[in-house]
């Protein structure tokens, strides 16, 4: 029988994660090797026991929140198990920690590309669970692009490995399945438990510089980001990221006292290959160019040497945990953050973010914080809700968006995946049908349905408020 933690101060370190919704869980286990997972899945599986498969629980969904579940923690399952820099892959286990991961390839002259905003509190585990994303993806995709091989346990105990196919060709069977890495990569725990995995990596593509870029207007710096997208800016940057005012504000209140103009009102932060005349030659032929599209490039907050480039880019990571702080002021009175990240093709980046922009003011928003991924056609959107009642309001609005983001031809998220928060978004991205097609592949892997019961599914009571009918 696996060996359970019941300790009630124990047990609350796991009934949260950065959705600002709390759970409850009956037992906590934290298994040594893939044996001891086999094990727990199939007492959890024999008694009929609810089981979360958790790692940093940095999600901001919901999707690590237990209700009345048993958690598995991969906390103790860590490690850099190979590097193999003949096939370009790195071994790893499921609760390493993506920076560790990074910088141990480093060591190598490799590169790991994703990036997520957490990399120095997430682990790998969760990042293929919720197919993370970050900054980079602008040049280097998602996770998703990043994972050849993962072994994985489903909820029989089995245990089973799975490779990518890279044939240019293959027309054996129905497309999604034609790459099973790709059913686990974003299935949020509710196929399997992964205990290992298999990473790609790269050369490392040398020195870059950073720099924020500030703009008079939000639709200059958009313009910008879809420029880019579309290759009509030169630059090919690893990253377009935005702040809207609101974001700057947040920024400014840094203990570095970043020299923001007053009369900005967005920017966005850029990452450039340094070229081979350095900092000077980079600015010149990258950044100054900007000023032809409205960008206020003698304001430019630069940053080439390493202690730069770190406070820049936690500079960015300040917005979100802003706004994390923000909400959790008005968690004791039913307050939440209300959140979305819904994407849409880069072209209809603007009539989405005006549409977002007019709809707020109707609705008496009073605040909101757009930034991230623009590059990607990917904004977060932040608003505070201070009670439920308001709440409530905030999330029909997020309903609103999500929808228009679909009709675009978008999606409701880009990388933070449904969880328990977002259940309700799921239905403008797919038909019933689809939907209940994802069900039966899960009754598949998980016949006795333990696994992350609630995640992407409705099959629990709501942790925040839903809509499932007409709005």
């Amino acid at each position: 029988m696996a060996r359970w933690n019941r300790d009630v101060d124990t047990l609350a370190t796991v009934l949260s994660d950065e959705s600002g919704v709390k759970g409850s869980c009956p037992g906590l286990a934290r298994p040594a090797d893939s044996y001891d997972v086999q094990q727990i899945v199939r007492e959890c599986a024999g008694l009929g026991r609810k089981l979360l498969p958790v790692g940093e629980q940095t999600a901001t969904t919901g999707a690590a929140v237990p209700q009345d579940d048993w958690v598995v923690s991969t906390r103790k399952l860590t490690g850099v198990v190979d590097i193999d820099r003949e096939r370009m892959l790195v071994e790893v286990l499921p609760g390493t920690i993506t920076a560790e991961v990074k910088r141990a390839v480093a060591t190598e002259g490799l590169y790991y590309p994703p990036d997520p905003t957490s990399e120095n509190e997430c682990s790998i585990g969760g990042n293929i669970a919720s197919n993370a994303s970050g900054a980079r993806t602008f040049r280097w995709g998602m996770t998703r692009r990043w994972v050849e091989g993962l072994e994985v346990v489903f909820g029989t105990g089995e245990t089973q490995t799975f490779w990518r196919r890279t044939p240019d060709k293959n027309t054996a069977g129905y497309g999604p399945f034609q790459d099973p890495v790709d059913l686990f990569v974003g299935s949020e725990g509710t196929l399997g438990v992964i205990t290992r995995a298999w990473l790609r990596v790269v050369q490392d593509p040398g020195p870059f510089i950073a720099v924020v870029v500030f703009f008079p207007t939000l639709s200059d710096a958009l313009k910008v980001a879809v420029g880019y997208r579309s290759g009509s800016i030169f630059g090919n940057p690893r990253c377009v990221e935005l702040f809207d005012r609101q974001a700057l504000n947040y920024v400014a209140a840094h203990p570095s006292k970043p020299d923001i103009p007053i009369t900005a009102g967005s920017g966005l932060y850029l990452e450039f290959d340094e070229t081979e005349g350095g900092l000077e030659e980079t600015l010149e032929r990258r950044v100054f160019p900007l000023k032809g599209h409205e960008a206020m490039v003698d304001g430019t907050l630069v940053a080439s040497t390493d202690a730069d480039k770190r406070l820049i880019r936690e500079l960015r990571h300040l917005v979100p945990e802003s706004g994390n702080v923000e909400a959790k002021r008005y968690h004791e009175a039913g307050g939440l953050k209300v959140s979305t990240e819904f994407a849409v093709p880069s072209q209809r980046l603007l009539e989405i973010m005006s549409f977002v922009e007019e709809t707020a003011r109707e609705s008496g928003v009073d605040l909101l914080a757009r930034y991230g991924h623009v590059g990607n056609g990917h904004p977060h959107i932040f608003m505070r809700g201070r009670s439920l009642e308001e709440v409530v309001r905030l999330k029909l609005l997020a309903h609103r968006w999500c929808q228009r983001a679909v009709e675009m031809g978008g999606t409701v998220s880009g990388e933070h995946g449904i969880g328990k928060t977002r259940r309700d978004f799921l239905r403008y991205a797919y038909p019933p049908t689809v939907i209940e097609a994802m069900r039966a592949v899960k009754s598949v892997f998980d016949p006795v349905g333990i696994f992350a019961r609630g995640n992407i599914f409705p099959e629990t009571e709501s942790l925040v408020p839903e809509f499932f009918g007409d709005l």
